[in-house]
């Protein structure tokens, strides 16, 4: 059987059992492929798979494996085929293959009993079928002689040059090209996948199914989680467990690139993993690890090998767009949640209360359970705690930091934040975890006004387990950048005897807020309700305020709302109130004003906004930041506040439904259109 290297070069040893299973003389027997690099284990597989022909038993014994074990030997020694019958009475084949790296090293063959020989197994196939155990009519093997054996071995080895030369290749073919078909429209079903458990269930199943994979493990890291086991297809998932540990240190040293691992090797990560060899297929970009793909115990020929990692590199692209997305998504929510956050503590009446809020919405945010916010006295230069979370308030209340002295005391004397992921390890810290602190991970920032030190947060045990990251970072700073602000007002104020102020103005724009509103427009009413005049009230609104604040960020959504604020403020009269009504909606109080001078007044505010160059403007849908104006007036539009507000809120949709940038007066008209706002 003489063979050149290069008409198996390109042979998948898998297609050749394939067809080999279907030639005539071979039908008989059940096959298998077997190399010696695979080991005893790779042996015992090959032989449970010919030789084990009832469901759920085996009957091979210690003496049936050295008896294989000898003929293989010996066939492989002397590259010629052998047949021998087992103890159990089966007659089973060795086959040599041409010496090739693409080719194991034989094709066995058995599972057919030596005819006119009694045995324990053809007594079990003659039994009735009365249990699952019992062969059933169409897993009987057939019976032949010794004879018939040895001329049907020769037959098939005769056979394998045609079948390496013509049709192995005819059939590889034809599938690399329908599974290269099946993979390109994968990729186009993968990037129609709204959710990352869809696309990874898209390449599962085409694994199993397309490439005809027994065994396919996927790890997974989803966001704010450690490495986890996603999903075991053919391998029972209570037989084995993940070692964090072990897997982290090996994707230190990862390459990126697809590798074969060791049973061994694998082991290591995956204790309780019974395996001979892993195809481990990298699910990540750009220094990013999102995972990884194991196809167990299979030689993947380098066809198969180069389409599974084009359809995984599909997959981790789409993964990874995925994971962007919903950056952006919870990028957007935080901008939304910050702003209600910023506004619940413009409300807060009393210094100690703000601090203990300052601290649960930083909680929230990074969902830990333990923290403190100290701030620093400066009279004895020490960090005290003026409020805690996991620790009872009269504790808190009597410990104290020196400066430059522990972790809080060193944050607050560097000026740089704090990162820690193990606590002992960290050789900037290298102490031993408190017990009160169920993670060895923390979060410590110095808070800062103007480059001027007050205070350090400090954020521990996260709820889920895991450690902080950089991310977690960026987002307390950007909250803690607006509420040290509050923490610096409410100092200044209430040294001036001024807090009340601070109550009943917004920190990022400087006018008055929600609150003050209520109040002013319950004496407007009265006032205006005594004298028998009119009054107005003006809702006006940015357009396309959230569109400008994705494309522009926060900070220049910041930037945008006080300068707007600030031109309401020049454009509106000195009688007229001027208030931050939430997000990016305003309210004016116009007294004693009529609804013929109000338009006057918010022209004015419009045109001097639509005037006004907003860095980034001309990117937003009209090519410029405007806003638009619903005004209503006491008594004809309203008797109560709500009333009011409800009839000028209309007028502002109304001004929105007909393309923004425009003022409205309310009309009792709008009540029965049923207007949203755009």
């Amino acid at each position: 059987m003489a063979l050149t290297s290069t008409s198996v070069k390109l042979v998948d040893p898998r297609d050749l059992l394939e067809m080999l299973r279907q030639h005539p003389l071979a039908t008989p027997f059940n096959l298998a492929l077997y190399s010696e690099q695979h080991g005893r284990n790779g042996l015992l597989d090959a032989i449970h798979t010919v030789c084990s022909p009832l469901e759920g038993e085996s009957l091979c014994t210690p003496e049936c494996q050295r008896s294989w074990e000898e003929s293989i030997s010996q066939a492989l020694l002397a590259n010629q085929p052998v047949v021998h019958s087992c103890s159990q009475g089966f007659l089973c084949f060795i086959i040599p293959l041409p010496e090739n790296d693409n080719l194991p090293d034989c094709l066995i063959g058995g599972g057919v009993f030596e005819r006119n020989i009694t045995n324990r197994a053809i007594e079990k196939a003659k039994q009735p079928a009365t249990d699952d155990l019992t062969i059933k009519p169409a897993q009987r093997p057939q019976l032949i002689s010794m004879s018939e054996a040895e001329s049907m071995t020769e037959e098939i080895s005769r056979a394998l040059p045609r079948l390496l030369d013509q049709k192995v290749h005819t059939l590889g073919l034809s599938r690399t090209t329908q599974r290269l078909e099946a993979v390109q429209k994968l990729a186009r079903e993968l990037a129609d996948c709204e959710e990352s458990e869809q696309a990874v269930a898209v390449v599962s199943e085409a694994l199993v199914v397309l490439f005809n994979l027994p065994k396919v493990l996927i790890v997974l890291q989803k966001p704010g989680h450690s490495m986890t086991i996603h999903s075991t297809l053919g391998l029972d998932p209570e037989t084995f467990q993940l070692n964090q540990k072990q897997l982290a240190d090996y994707f230190t040293k990862f390459s990126g690139h697809p590798e074969i691992l060791s049973g061994g090797e694998l082991s290591a990560i995956l204790p309780g993993l019974e395996t001979r060899t892993a195809n481990l297929f990298p699910l990540g970009e750009n220094g990013s690890q999102l995972g990884a793909i194991a196809i167990l115990d299979v030689d993947l020929h380098s066809r198969d090998q180069a389409l599974i990692e084009l359809l995984v590199n599909r997959l981790t692209s789409r993964l990874e767009s995925l994971k962007t997305a919903e950056g952006h998504r919870l990028e957007r929510q935080f901008s939304s949640r910050l702003v209600s956050m910023i506004s619940s503590l413009a409300l807060v009446d009393n210094r100690q209360e703000l601090y203990q809020q300052i601290l649960e919405m930083s909680s929230e945010l990074l969902t830990t359970t333990s923290g403190s916010l100290m701030l620093l006295n400066e009279t004895d230069g020490t960090l005290k705690i003026m409020a805690a979370k996991g620790m009872t308030s009269s504790l808190a209340k009597t410990m104290s930091v020196a400066f430059g002295e522990g972790i809080s005391g060193r944050v607050a004397k560097s000026g740089f934040p704090m990162l820690v992921n193990d606590i002992e390890r960290d050789h900037r810290v290298a102490t031993k975890n408190r017990p009160r602190f169920k993670t060895k991970s923390f979060l410590s920032l110095p808070l800062e006004v103007d480059d001027l030190l007050i205070g350090v947060l400090n954020l521990a045990d996260k709820s889920n387990g895991a450690n902080f990251t950089e991310a977690d970072l960026n987002l307390i700073v950007a909250f803690t950048n607006h509420a040290v602000l509050m923490i610096d007002r409410a100092a200044a104020l209430e040294k001036a005897g001024m807090f009340e102020q601070l109550a009943i103005t917004d920190p990022l724009t400087g006018l008055y807020n929600r609150r003050f509103l209520k109040d002013r427009l319950q004496e407007e009413f009265s006032r205006s309700q005594r004298q028998k005049q009119s009054f107005c009230i003006i809702m006006a609104d940015l357009d396309s305020f959230k569109v400008y604040n994705d494309i522009c960020g926060h900070l220049a959504g910041d930037n945008a709302l006080r300068k707007a604020a600030d031109l309401m403020q020049r454009s509106a009269r000195d009688m007229d109130i001027v208030t931050r009504y939430g997000g990016e909606e305003f309210c004016l109080i116009l007294p004693g004003t009529g609804k013929k001078e109000s338009v006057f007044v918010g022209e004015r505010i419009r045109r001097a906004i639509e005037a006004e160059s907003f860095p980034g403007e001309n990117h937003l849908p009209r090519g410029r930041l405007t806003v638009s104006i619903g005004v209503a007036t006491f008594p004809a539009d309203g008797m109560t506040a709500d009333e009011l507000i409800h009839a000028a809120d209309l007028a502002l949709y109304q001004a929105k439904a007909l393309g923004r940038n425009r003022l409205v007066l309310y009309e009792p008209a709008l009540e029965s259109q049923g207007l949203l706002s755009n």
